[in-house]
Formats: C-alpha cells, structure tokens, sequence
C-alpha cells in the first residue's frame, strides 16, 4: 500500500493490540501508540443481550472520549492528529463473545465454531483533534472452521496468543491453517483493523 493514500496528519493508535499495530505496520502506515485505561465491561451494558456491532462502537467512542481528554491535557491544543479507535466482538448464535476468561472457556469457543461460524464485529473510530470532527463505522466478517482436534486446540492454548484474542482464535496462526474453511469478508478485519475501513475513515476525518 503507498502513503499516497494517506492523509499527511500523524496517526495516533489508541489500542494496545500488538495485532492492530501489525496489520498497520504491515500496510506501511506510520503511528504512534497511546492507549487509554477504560473499563470497556462498564461500557454497551449487558453482553448477554448486546447488539454486537453497537457495542463495539459505544466501546470504541468511550476509548476515544478518553483519549481526547489526555491528549489535550498533555499537548494543550497542538498539532493537528488522527486518533483511532478500535474494539472487537465475535458474535455467535445469537451471543457476544469478549477474550476468553478462562483456558475452559476458550475451549468451548474452539470447539463450537464447528457448528457455526464466528462473526466479527470491527469497529473503527477516527477523530481529529484539532476540529473534533468524528467518523466511524463497523466491518462484520464472518470466519467458516472445520473441526479443530483437541490435540491441536492444547497447542493453541499454551501458546497463549489465542487467550487475548475475542471469540479466542487467530485467523493468522499456522497451528490453525488447515482448520480454516471459507471467509466472508477480509482476513485483516477479522483481526480486528478493517483497513479498507480505516483508510476511508483516515481521509473523512482528515478532510
């Protein structure tokens, strides 16, 4: 990907997801990371019943809030930056599913995506910080697995990866290569950065 579809604003990434800054740094955009400490479970209310891509923006613009506070206080107006914001969601059959809180529970994600697909819910936040202008939107994908052996799950598990990922896979590890049946939608979305989306909402709020 060239810069030239770049806005020429510095980026600011406000997530800690060593995954988001991979697929960034991968496409060739610059950043820099600053992150914000919300209590994302106090944010969209109850997950058991939450509309998944309207949770995802409700944490994502409760990131931003936070960020803009900091970044004010600290820069006292400044120059002219981007900041993105992001959270994820895998919804299945009906639910909303966060990082596994438990090996037990990551289990039962693996193993029940055999008879369901995971859907994930990418949202991605842009503001300016300097005309305060905010644009945002939510990619949905949908990830297809054949039945994953428990032996193979194990090695997924004391990897570790899989425990800081929601719904608890990573599209992106060789381990799960040959369980991976077809995809709706773009593997960086899966993710969690939609770049198509990002890009487009780089230039909207840049403009």
């Amino acid at each position: 990907m060239s810069n030239a579809n770049l806005p020429s604003h510095p980026i600011i990434l406000g997530s800690s997801s060593k995954f988001r800054a991979q697929i960034l740094t991968h496409h060739n955009i610059p950043f820099t990371v600053l992150v914000s400490n919300i209590n994302e479970k106090a944010v969209g209310g109850s997950r058991a019943t939450a509309d998944a891509s309207e949770l995802v923006l409700a944490v994502a613009r409760a990131k931003a809030d936070a960020l803009l506070v900091k970044i004010q206080r600290e820069e006292d107006g400044g120059e002219e930056k981007l900041v993105v914001t992001c959270d994820q969601v895998v919804a299945w059959e009906g639910g909303v599913r966060e990082k596994p809180v438990s090996e037990e529970e990551c289990i039962s994600y693996l193993k029940s995506y055999t008879k369901a697909p995971a859907e994930t819910h990418s949202a991605v936040i842009v503001t300016n910080t300097k005309t305060g202008k905010r644009v945002e939107g939510v990619d949905v994908a949908r990830q297809h697995f054949h039945p994953i052996p428990d032996n193979i799950i194990s090695q997924l598990i004391a990897k570790g990866d899989v425990m800081y990922c929601c719904g608890g896979f990573m599209i992106d590890d060789p381990l799960l290569f040959p369980y991976l049946a077809q995809r709706e939608g773009d593997e960086d979305s899966i993710i969690g950065m939609p770049i198509k989306l990002l890009l487009r909402l780089l230039n909207e709020a840049a403009s």
